[in-house]
């Protein structure tokens, strides 16, 4: 009889532990899920911010080519202003602006995207000379030009044949000298139409002065920063 009562016992005890464990896990199931629905959007937006700011991802090439159209369209106004006459197309550091009924029209503007073209043009030369190039590739032409080497200047020998010698100790260089040429260019070209477009000095307050100079200087490097990004991702 005491046999069967401990066993019995042995049995009801048993039960009562595999209850309080099976509601134990069912208890920790629950929690898990609570956590994981909770988690959801935390883990969505670290995502979305992990996707504009590792590089290569699709989040830094959506935020390279918005500068890149930011910048450009805030260089265009400059161009617009004085090359076409333009009514400024933001209100800011001006007298007057197309204003919103006027940007509605201004897509319909064949100058406007003419503007729009110069300056994305402008943009990407001014961002080839502050990227630069790659050690890569300039490891690549200069491996490749080590395999001319030059003589001695010829003497005795006719006009062509130093004509030419020079011509082989300077090939080319004329090609470096007229890309900084066009690179100077197109800083000019955009520092004036900047500058003459939306001139700070026309101000006599100077903290509107400092703040039209920063503007200015923004809104010529935002379009080459952008390009850069954007290259960068590719």
């Amino acid at each position: 009889m005491d046999t069967q009562k401990n066993s019995s016992s042995e049995q009801a005890t048993e039960k009562q532990t595999q209850k309080r464990k099976g509601v134990s896990d069912y208890i920790e199931i629950l929690a898990g899920w609570i956590v994981d629905i909770i988690s959801i959007p935390v883990s969505f937006v670290s995502y979305i911010l992990a996707q504009f700011v590792t590089p290569g991802s699709g989040g830094t090439k959506i935020i390279g080519a918005l500068g890149f159209f930011i910048g450009s369209l805030l260089s265009t106004d400059g161009i617009w202003q004085t090359m076409f006459a333009g009514t400024p197309l933001f209100p800011w550091f001006e007298q007057n602006w197309i204003g919103w009924i006027g940007w509605l029209t201004l897509p319909f503007n064949p100058l406007f995207w003419l503007s729009f073209g110069i300056s994305a043009l402008v943009q990407v030369m001014q961002a080839r000379t502050l990227r630069g190039k790659r050690p890569e590739e300039a490891k690549t032409e200069f491996e490749y030009s080590k395999q001319f080497t030059l003589g001695s200047k010829p003497s005795g020998s006719i006009d062509l044949t130093q004509a030419l010698w020079r011509d082989y100790k300077v090939a080319g260089m004329k090609e470096r000298h007229t890309g900084g040429a066009v690179a100077l260019f197109f800083w000019i070209f955009d520092l004036t139409t900047t500058f003459v477009g939306r001139n700070p000095f026309a101000f006599t307050n100077p903290s509107t002065i400092l703040a039209c100079l920063i503007y200015n200087l923004g809104s010529m490097m935002a379009g080459e920063i952008g390009y850069t990004i954007w290259k960068l991702t590719k």
